[in-house]
């Protein structure tokens, strides 16, 4: 980290980054004393032809409207790339292969959301990556940094900032830590298990007596569940079906009346049929999911506690809690954790968990970096009010900077 004086007065802007495959999530916050807030964005990726940005250009600024430049080539991000060009997830691929764009277009979002003014910036960002993508981090940080000297394109021009930090972490390490902290645990003199359960994957990571000395990750994430419960219903029903996984979710609150929805049929009497076999099928899936999480963790290590969290977690909560307390394993949700009432602004719940972790210990490390003494300050106060979520866009950063334009000639 360069902490070297500079005639500038930098605005100093800190982003913890979790690229899930379900949606991408991040906590923003200017430093030292700005408030954090939580961003979130649709998944979905597609490249582009410049002509296709040269007509997004003429559009109304707003933060659905996310499309970003890295030399010659263009992205849209989030909503706008599922509506209106077909965008994907990209479940198939590693997170690093388009983790550049992505976390340039979160950056870009900070940024406006945080209502920076001052054109000179500095970025300190934490990304999260699963266990085996980790070792990535520094070949992302390289080009990241590069392009935002140059300057990445926007929908409000170009991006410039100075890269002070970039860390990747491994998904789960922040709750990992945030449990370290708890002196009641005996952290440091017990072997602790950490499960994530993502989406597109399962991740787990081992600490011995402190020391992380084993970190595994596996396909087992909700889409697992999607995939399975769609081949065996074999209704029609699509595994891109918007409204899949948050109507499986809903069952756990016995709400089997969302599963209603997802039939395809017109008839009462055929759709009455659907949904019954949605009710018989679901509990199968659900079993044969845990079965298959058992059987790879039976195999990996012993713990004496076991910590977990990610949003398909709670799809299995009831199961998981059975299997551990079955094993004599203590299980401790989240690691203790709790998110401040007024952070959780998008209704990410739990899934906002290990972002807000990781923001927590990234935060810490500044500080230490930086000897600031926060003097057991909240980072989020009972009493903050989230800025309303303005479209119009604040173009005084990239006016004062000379880099507004629509051209892309620039």
């Amino acid at each position: 980290m360069n902490k070297k004086n500079n005639s500038k007065d930098y605005t100093k802007v800190v982003v913890t980054i979790d690229l899930g495959t379900s949606s991408q999530k991040g906590i923003a916050q200017i430093y030292p004393d700005g408030v954090p807030i939580v961003l979130a964005m649709e998944p979905e990726i597609a490249d582009l032809g410049v002509e296709s940005i040269e007509y997004l250009s003429n559009q109304l600024v707003q933060d659905t409207t996310v499309w970003i430049g890295i030399g010659s080539e263009y992205y849209v991000l989030g909503a706008l790339a599922r509506s209106m060009f077909a965008g994907t997830s990209a479940i198939r691929d590693l997170k690093y292969q388009y983790a550049l764009p992505k976390v340039a277009a979160i950056l870009w979002l900070a940024i406006r959301r945080l209502g920076v003014k001052n054109p000179d910036i500095e970025l300190y960002v934490h990304l999260l990556l699963p266990v085996g993508e980790a070792s990535d981090g520094q070949t992302l940080r390289a080009k990241l940094a590069q392009n935002l000297k140059t300057g990445i394109i926007t929908p409000t021009g170009r991006l410039k900032a100075k890269l002070r930090s970039f860390d990747v972490s491994p998904e789960g390490a922040g709750i990992m830590a945030y449990r370290s902290r708890n002196v009641n645990i005996n952290y440091f003199q017990k072997s602790i298990g950490m499960l994530m359960l993502g989406y597109r994957n399962a991740s787990f990571i081992l600490s011995h007596k402190g020391n992380a000395i084993k970190a595994e990750s596996t396909d087992l994430g909700m889409n697992w569940v999607v995939h399975q419960f769609v081949e065996r219903t074999a209704v029609g029903l699509s595994k891109d079906d918007l409204r899949l996984i948050s109507a499986l979710a809903e069952t756990t609150n016995n709400n089997f009346d969302a599963l209603r929805f997802l039939s395809r049929k017109t008839k009462i009497e055929e759709i009455n049929a659907d949904v019954e076999l949605f009710c018989r099928i679901l509990p199968i899936v659900r079993k044969e999911y845990c079965r298959a999480l058992w059987r790879w963790l039976r195999n990996i290590a012993q713990m004496d506690e076991i910590l977990v969290c990610g949003g398909t977690a709670s799809f299995v909560r009831q199961e998981l809690t059975e299997h551990f307390d079955g094993e004599g394993i203590p299980i401790c949700w989240n690691g203790g954790m709790e998110l401040p009432k007024y952070l959780d602004t998008m209704g990410l719940g739990d899934r906002i968990g290990d972002a807000w972790a990781s923001h927590i210990s990234h935060i810490k490390f500044l500080d230490h970096e930086f000897s600031y003494d926060r003097q057991d300050k909240p980072l989020v106060p009972d009493y903050y009010v989230q800025p309303f979520k303005s479209s119009k866009p604040d173009m005084e950063i990239w006016q004062r900077n000379g880099y507004i334009t629509t051209s892309l000639g620039i």
